[in-house]
């Protein structure tokens, strides 16, 4: 029997839950440490897309159909482009079932957690809330992990930390030190993000707008982006997100007044086609404040890895939020890891530092091709002179009139290495 595995998990995010969830099948002992307080009630940290890559891993786990029966997720099998005058610059394919045994879904990123979360209880794994990093130390045979619950120090010692622990990871700069390297840090890129939801019927006519055959729209023009989506299987609500140009500013100045926020959205958009201005009047118009989040980077990565500490997800390669694919990454990261460290119990020829550096070795590539496909795609959220979104406008119709959904098998294709082989390491247990 292979010797058992002790493993801390820091994050309890999407990236590590489902590490969590694959390693519990392994002689390993887990412990996930998160900072927050406790699970979340409520859909902060807005709509996003799962593509078919994704659901798959959550297949792996058995959890595909748990995130079915969700109250919000719907079917995304095209992304209808416009331009702000309301002309039609074509549609992009995000995926059929047909073709890749699932289609993207747009749902939220607390209903991605809620699921994994409810299928920790079922296995018995436990989170740690109100647990913060705040120190690791490499030894020659393991980390000494210390955090901080609540009031209370602790510390551990382990075979393996998880740095899960998302851009602004506690993890990345501890690991870095251990290898005696500078350790890279975050940089405002330019551009911020802002979005909400809104009822759909506080909009005349959007019913009709946004439907099951047209559920996502994304509007480009000179001074940014616009993007709208149903999400939930009932149609009552629409979650609208807008990413444009802005001046760096520190974490307090970008907790503006609501009616700021809402001030310089319009303020760009205000001539822009139906139904841009009515979504922004309706969503100003609720109590709720709108989600604000300056989008941040992180160079490429020299390493992702020690001797006994790795990262993954955002805090390995911190996923811009222009290509859909964050959540679906994060996933296949905790997949792969899991996958590699399965196959060093199985077969114990090489150390742990060799596994750790074969992830790295294998996910850096695919994830830094979507990286840059991402900032290309955020790049065109930039503001642009007329002459410029002439030529924007009609080089994207070109593309979009011949793109076919081959045309991301790459990404949609793709499955992580092993992943059919849970279901049958779930039902031998």
């Amino acid at each position: 029997m292979s010797r058992q595995l002790d493993i801390i998990i820091a994050g309890g995010g999407i990236s590590g839950t489902t590490a969590s969830l694959f390693l519990s099948h392994l002689n390993a002992n887990i412990v996930v440490l998160e900072s927050r307080p406790g699970r979340t009630t409520s859909i902060e940290g807005g709509v996003v897309m799962l593509g078919p890559n994704g659901m798959h891993v959550l297949q792996g786990l058995g959890l595909a159909e748990a995130l079915h029966h969700r109250p919000n997720g719907i079917q995304v099998p095209w992304l209808y482009m416009y331009e702000s005058s309301g002309g039609v610059l074509g549609k992009v394919p995000q995926g059929s079932a047909e073709r890749y045994g699932f289609a993207s879904r747009m749902t939220t990123r607390w209903d991605i957690q809620e699921v994994l979360l409810d299928a920790m209880k079922t296995e018995r794994l436990t989170v740690t809330w109100n647990a913060k990093v705040e120190d690791a130390e490499e030894l020659s045979d393991g980390v000494i992990v210390r955090w901080r619950e609540g009031s209370v120090e602790k510390e551990r010692k382990v075979d393996l930390l998880v740095g899960a622990d998302g851009i602004w990871s506690i993890v990345r700069p501890k690991m870095y030190a251990n290898l005696n390297l500078p350790a890279p840090k975050p940089r405002y890129s330019g551009l911020v993000g802002v979005g909400g939801v809104i009822d759909i019927s506080s909009v005349h006519g959007l019913a009709q707008y946004l439907t099951l055959e047209k559920p996502v729209v994304m509007v480009h023009g000179r001074l940014g982006f616009f993007g709208m989506a149903l999400f939930d299987r009932e149609k009552k609500y629409v979650g609208w997100w807008t990413t444009y140009e802005a001046g760096d500013r520190s974490k307090e100045e970008w907790k503006v007044p609501k009616d700021q926020t809402f001030g310089e959205v319009l303020c760009r958009y205000s001539d822009w086609a139906f139904p841009i201005p009515q979504i922004i009047n309706a969503a100003e118009a609720v109590d709720t404040p709108p989600f604000v989040w300056p989008v941040y980077e992180v160079e490429n990565l020299q390493r992702w890895c020690s001797k006994s500490i790795v990262l993954v997800g955002d805090a390995a390669h911190a996923m811009p939020p222009h290509s859909g694919q964050g959540a679906s990454q994060a996933l296949e990261d905790a997949a792969y890891l899991a996958y590699l460290l399965r196959q060093h119990q199985l077969n114990p020829s090489s150390g742990l530092k060799d596994v750790l550096t074969q992830f790295q070795m294998d996910r850096q590539p695919r994830v830094n091709e979507i990286v840059v496909e991402a900032n290309r795609r955020g790049d065109q959220k930039r503001e642009i002179s007329a002459f410029g979104m002439f030529m924007k406008k009609w080089g994207m119709r070109i593309v979009f009139y011949f793109m076919s959904e081959s045309w991301m098998d790459g990404w949609f294709g793709y499955k992580v290495p092993g992943i059919e082989d849970w279901a049958k390491i779930r039902e031998r247990e």
